[in-house]
């Protein structure tokens, strides 16, 4: 029974490719597909678009940042802990729902709201802002190229 069961995990992780690889800090992820054609890729720009996401670059996030937008962080806990956009908040994942949770939200629903993650590749921040668009949020941002982006060109961080 044992020796089924471990066959039948091997096969399982045998069925993964790695798509890319993200490297940040040192540390290496992959995005993977399956034999079944199931993918975990970042989202397209025109998805967020259609779903009343504005994708902004660095120069509109810089301006937002300015204006005291609402910055909240989508990368893994350790990440956010170590630094971050200054004055962002954290966005967690509730892994019992499987989905994504912002806590820290104004009242307002006019309130300008950014989020971002490791750049281009990372699709955490998309998938917060649509989960904060849902809410009824109107002025919903995903920086797209993230905190890579925002480190390298020297803005303020916390």
């Amino acid at each position: 029974m044992l020796r089924k069961c471990l066959w039948s995990c091997a096969l399982i992780a045998a069925s993964f490719q790695p798509l890319s690889g993200v490297e940040y800090d040192g540390e290496k992820s992959y995005l993977l597909e399956t034999k079944y054609d199931i993918c975990i890729v970042p989202p397209q720009v025109n998805d967020a678009i259609a779903k009343g996401v504005m994708v902004i670059d660095l120069k509109k996030a810089k301006a937002l940042h300015e204006q005291k937008a609402y910055f909240y962080d989508a990368r893994e806990k350790r990440h956010f802990q170590k630094s971050r956009v200054k004055g962002a908040r954290p966005v967690h994942f509730e892994l019992s729902k499987a989905e994504y949770m912002v806590i820290e939200l104004p009242k307002e629903k006019e309130q300008p709201l950014v989020f971002y993650c490791y750049g281009e590749s990372c699709a955490n921040s998309y998938e917060a802002a649509l989960a904060v668009r849902k809410l009824g949020y109107k002025n919903v941002y995903w920086f797209l190229n993230g905190f890579n982006e925002w480190k390298e060109k020297g803005y303020p961080l916390d």
